[in-house]
């Protein structure tokens, strides 16, 4: 569904789901507000069904369709709430989307994890992928994700993934990377290495935007240098266990040197367009709030940036209809100031062919009145540049040729 002069629509891969805002930790680098945290909301099925609806009706659901359940803690809700949805999406895609290849990710703090849980996970595993949000060691871990008293959620989380681990139930790893990460690289990644066995899959996160006010989480273009060295220190020690039999799949390493292997192909994909393409990846909160372009965004995000005070909401399912948020002028005007970010980028910027995209919004919030045409933000110089330099050091350093590592 193209819309002229601007970006074109496509068929949603992702569906992230707030089934509530509440969570039972309060991280203090979480970006929900305070008050979305502690409102224990919990989203009527019915939401969720009548926008997968109105997206089979559009024909805009991909072949391998992804629902994810984020943003707030799911699993404060029953297994119950989860098990009864997962049937009903399923049963709605195969009566009227057979096409369509559903399947399910719900990611969790994994304080709450027991063999209830462990239960609903196993009856489930065909269709459910299991994220766990972990920062590494307690010293890590304890340092931002604290409960509401200030007191350590370590010991909760590690009991969550050793319940996994003795019932054979495999999970993916999210972690948070400090200043705390960064001086000791090494206690960080062998956390991690040691429960291998469990993981899918591992992937660290510098914030989208430093934290203003708290040292270890903030960052400026100067720390370029010192960001590379970590980033270094773990494509090197990725390479070390590769070679001992012992790898640790993380996905920063295999994603950026798969970019940086399709630099010059004819077929390369523009992967900033891939990640902000509209409709790609759509939101929905506990309240019915539609949002795209990014996974998991809120409302609240560059709240009157079109006039509304709803962000880059497209409309409330509730009351308006998927087929007139696709029309709106709102989202013909988000499509363009995306597409003139695009085309600045990729006009101004050497890393443009290997930038995975995501900081259209930062921009906005860096330099105010941009129109989504802003020169570069300190995001791209940390999360991008000093990221490829380190993987073309070590590339360079290793002397094999790209390919060899994907």
């Amino acid at each position: 569904m193209p819309l002229s002069g601007t970006l074109a629509l496509r068929p949603v891969e992702q569906l992230v789901l707030q089934g509530t805002s509440f969570c039972n930790i309060n991280c203090t680098y979480c970006d929900l507000s305070e008050e979305s945290r502690r409102t224990k909301s919990r989203m009527p099925p019915e939401l969720a069904l009548t926008l997968i609806s109105e997206l089979i009706d559009a024909d805009l659901l991909a072949p391998d369709f992804v629902v994810v359940w984020h943003s707030g803690e799911p699993l404060t809700l029953l297994p119950a709430y989860y098990a009864g949805m997962i049937d009903a999406i399923t049963d709605l895609c195969a009566r009227r989307a057979p096409h369509v290849s559903v399947s399910f990710d719900i990611q969790t703090n994994g304080t709450l994890i027991d063999e209830a849980w462990c239960d609903f996970f196993e009856r489930h595993a065909r269709v459910i992928r299991l994220g766990v949000s972990c920062d590494g060691p307690p010293e890590l871990h304890d340092a931002f994700r604290i409960d509401r008293r200030g007191k350590s959620t370590f010991e909760r989380t590690l009991r969550g993934m050793n319940a996994l681990d003795a019932r054979g139930i495999r999970y993916n790893v999210i972690a948070v990377v400090t200043r705390k990460t960064m001086a000791d690289p090494q206690s960080f990644l062998e956390f991690f290495h040691a429960r291998r066995a469990s993981l899918t899959d591992f992937h660290f996160n510098v914030l989208a935007s430093p934290v203003a006010g708290m040292d270890d989480l903030t960052y400026a273009e100067t720390d370029r240098a010192a960001f590379q060295r970590f980033y270094r220190r773990v494509f090197d020690w990725w390479d070390e266990k590769r070679h001992e039999g012992s790898a640790l799949p993380i996905r920063n390493v295999s994603q950026t040197l798969e970019r940086i292997a399709t630099v010059g192909r004819a077929d390369a994909p523009s992967f900033i367009s891939e990640t902000s393409a509209p409709l790609r990846s759509l939101n929905m909160d506990a309240k019915g709030n539609v949002t795209t372009f990014y996974a998991g965004l809120d409302i609240a995000t560059q709240a009157d940036r079109y006039g509304d005070g709803n962000g880059l909401a497209l409309g409330n399912i509730q009351r308006t209809a998927l087929a007139q948020m696709l029309v709106s002028k709102k989202l013909t005007a988000m499509l363009g100031d995306f597409a003139r970010s695009h085309h600045r980028c990729a006009q101004t910027c050497e890393y443009y062919a290997v930038c995975p995209g995501g900081f259209e919004l930062i921009q906005w919030l860096d330099h105010a009145g941009s129109h989504c045409d802003a020169p570069e933000t300190t995001e791209c110089i940390i999360h991008v540049k000093a990221l490829t330099d380190a993987a073309l050091d070590f590339i360079e350093s290793t002397d094999r040729s790209q390919t060899e590592y994907r």
